[in-house]
């Protein structure tokens, strides 16, 4: 049986009053500012306004200039930031004619306020209207118990002058605390002190201020407030107006930082004054470095060794124009193209030094193509006229050993090992095939075909498939159409097939052949679980007689390359390690080509 837990009616309200306090801090504590500053302006407000009636234009001008200056803000850097001058007409009120004048005109400058900015809610003019009641009436009291006394500006008052503005900002900070305190903030003491620290200046400026008002007040208290409003709604009219320029200036210096970030050129900045280096985007992409990470190297005793050839040009004042330089990061080998130039400013002196780069691996890669494919070129060509000059006595001697194998007897042929010299023949003949392959593989007649039925074409694959010796053969091809020379993909095929088989030779072997369609191109992949393919072989590896076999030719992946590339496509090695190695080629499609 549960027991029940009977609480006291007041103790629920309690409990929902703590809920919905913690839910609704932030108006609570809003609504006690306003409640308490209303409370305050009311118990301390005069009606009618005693002795100052007679002073109607005063009075009138006083609520002007308030209007005026609320509305002109002085703006202050940083951009955001401004001062609002009202401060120093309540302050001085206070100083010579009493509070009750202040509110007064507090009263009424906050009604015409409302009414020119209606789009602003309600409770924030009523916010705004307690808010700078507790700031008035609380200066008021600081500068009675401080022992200063209402009149004409006095220097035996300048310590209660200086109190009751500590005073004053000192209750408006506060209020501005509760707000953070309301939002969540954990350290909302901290954010006071912030402000205060920041708005210093401001006090400093507002108490004086208020004291040459009040000194203008003395000798002519009309004519000092129109000559204090008009300046202080120049000065106003001077900062909106220096702010207007510096945001051109500073839109200018976007603009200009935005062209120098969008160029495809890393650009460097060395200040020799301070030691700084600035980067454009560029440049940290590029060397994925800030300037404090470069002045950390740049004060180092000795240069890195790491990408030393970079580093000896940027931390030297050596000036230079498009020298290549091999820079690596984070496993990616790239070829930059660096300058170096004197950076001088307005009276031509020197400052400081641009460093600028610009990555041309990829050109470097190109250059490096176009030079292969001069040399195959060139290669193909010799190897065509050699070939064709070979094979005619090479066919003459063979045909000779053929008539001798059928005409000796089996000693003879032992003897003068004859089946080795015709196996030696047709091994000469296969390579002069090949080169002959190479030099010329011949325009490809493409027909529209997939890569599983050339496959099953080929003879070796269906006989061999299987067998004991040879490798376990899987293969996973889709039916995706492609336009190929039937007769050329066999061979290209079959070269990739046998060179994985040899990768391969000394262990039980897997070769897998599988394909997929990505961004309308057609993949085919060859992997087998090989030894892998070292570093220093893979960027020589399509090259014509580069081999690491013994009976090798060194022209299978070079004729396979030519072909492919026939077809235009791409050969490449995708992935190799010490756990087998996968070519990859890439061929279009047959509608992508129609």
């Amino acid at each position: 049986m549960k027991a029940v837990i009977k609480r006291h009616p007041r103790d629920l309200s309690v409990i929902v009053l703590k809920t919905y306090y913690l839910k609704n801090k932030l108006v609570l504590n809003l609504f006690a500012v306003i409640l308490i500053g209303l409370s305050l302006f009311v118990f301390h407000f005069e009606n009618p306004l005693p002795s100052i009636v007679n002073g109607a234009p005063f009075l009138l001008l006083l609520i002007v200039s308030l209007v005026l200056l609320t509305i002109n803000t002085v703006h202050l850097p940083p951009k955001g930031n401004s001062l609002s001058m009202d401060s120093a007409i309540y302050l001085a009120t206070i100083f010579v004619f009493g509070l009750d004048l202040s509110l007064w005109i507090l009263l009424a400058s906050g009604i015409i306020y409302a009414l020119l900015k209606r789009e602003i809610a309600w409770w924030k003019h009523l916010l705004n209207l307690a808010m700078y009641a507790l700031m008035i009436i609380g200066a008021h009291y600081i500068f009675q118990w401080t022992g200063g006394y209402v009149g004409y500006l006095d220097t035996s008052n300048l310590l209660s002058y200086l109190l009751t503005l500590i005073g004053y900002f000192f209750i408006n900070i506060l209020v501005i605390g509760i707000y953070f305190y309301s939002v969540g903030l954990p350290q909302f003491l901290k954010e006071i002190y912030r402000t205060l620290k920041k708005s210093m200046s401001n006090y400093v400026i507002t108490l004086a201020s208020a004291l040459l008002l009040s000194l203008l007040f003395e000798s002519d208290a009309i004519l000092g407030l129109i000559i204090f409003t008009c300046i202080i709604l120049l000065v106003s009219r001077g900062f909106k107006e220096y702010f207007q320029l510096n945001e051109e200036i500073d839109k200018d210096r976007l603009y200009r930082q935005q062209i120098l970030n969008s160029l495809p050129v890393g650009i460097v900045t060395v200040d020799d004054n301070q030691s700084n280096f600035s980067l454009n985007t560029a440049a940290s992409d590029l060397l994925s470095l800030t300037g404090e990470e470069i002045k950390d190297v740049s004060l180092m005793k000795e240069p890195p060794q790491f990408n030393s050839s970079f580093w000896d040009i940027l931390l030297s004042k050596r000036i230079c124009q498009n020298v290549k330089v091999a820079y690596s990061q984070n496993g990616q080998d790239m070829q930059l193209l660096v300058s170096q130039s004197l950076l001088h400013n307005d009276e031509k002196n020197i400052i400081g030094r641009i460093f600028y780069f610009i990555d041309i691996t990829e050109t470097e890669e190109l250059e490096r193509r176009m030079h292969h494919s001069e040399k195959l070129a060139a290669l193909g060509e010799l190897a065509a006229g050699a070939a064709h000059e070979i094979r005619n006595p090479l066919a003459v001697l063979h045909g000779f050993f053929s008539l001798m194998k059928q005409s000796f007897t089996k000693e003879d042929l032992n003897r003068y090992q004859v089946p080795l010299l015709i196996k030696e023949f047709d091994r000469i003949n296969a390579i002069i095939e090949d080169m002959l392959l190479m030099a010329r593989p011949g325009a490809p007649r493409l027909q529209e075909t997939t890569i599983q039925k050339i496959m099953e074409e080929i003879p070796d694959f269906c006989e061999r498939r299987g067998a004991e010796s040879e490798p376990d053969l899987r293969v996973n091809l889709d039916d995706t159409k492609v336009l190929v020379d039937p007769k050329q993909m066999k061979q290209v095929i079959y070269n990739l097939y046998r060179n994985s088989k040899e990768a391969i030779s000394d262990r039980r072997g897997i070769i897998s052949i599988y394909s997929k369609t990505v961004n309308d191109e057609y993949q085919l992949f060859f992997k087998d679980n090989g030894a892998g393919i070292p570093r220093d072989m893979q960027k020589s590896l399509f090259d014509p007689f580069h081999t690491s076999k013994e009976t090798g030719t060194g022209l299978g992946l070079t004729i396979v390359q030519r072909i492919v590339q026939n077809h235009r496509g791409k050969i490449e090695v995708h992935e190799t390690s010490q756990e087998g190695t996968t070519f990859l080629l890439t061929l279009p499609l047959a509608h992508k080509e129609e």
